[in-house]
Formats: structure tokens, sequence, C-alpha cells
């Protein structure tokens, strides 16, 4: 949910259009891996908790970390319309 609002609000304030590409749909599915892998996977391979910890962390990091370098472009750019703000 985080990720899906900080996608389309960085989209919306900087005039471009409010449509996820395939890189942001490549982060939403990390993070929601992360969640799942989480929940799921000491239930499923309880001799393997930390490992699925540790998977679920490198999922999460690597979903927001595309996202940084993503959108860092385009937060410190000016608007495609050439509106303030």
């Amino acid at each position: 949910m985080t990720i899906g609002m900080m996608t389309r609000t960085a989209r919306g304030h900087t005039g471009r259009p409010l449509v996820a590409d395939s890189f942001e749909v490549a982060c939403y599915l990390l993070v929601a891996a992360a969640a799942a892998i989480r929940v799921f996977g000491g239930m499923l391979l309880p001799g393997a908790y930390l490992a699925t910890i540790v998977a679920s962390g490198i999922c999460w990091s690597a979903g927001f970390g595309l996202y940084a370098v993503r959108y860092w472009p385009i937060l410190s750019r000016p608007r495609l319309d050439g509106k303030p703000g």
C-alpha cells in the first residue's frame, strides 16, 4: 500500500500519467512477495525460519531500492507539464 501511494503521488505531483509501468509492477510484486514470505515462510518451512526472514528482507529492500533508483530522477527534476511545484 505504501509503495503504491508513493508511486501515485510522485507521478501525480510531477505531471506524469497515473499509469504504472512494468518497472513499478516489479516493485509492487517484490514488496508483496516479501510480505507473503514473512507471513507464510515460518509456517511452511519452520526449520528455515531465519532464511525466510532474510529472504523477506531482501525482497522488501529490493522493491524499495528499485523504487528509489527509478524515482530519484523523476523527483529531482521539474514537472513535465511546466507547472510550479
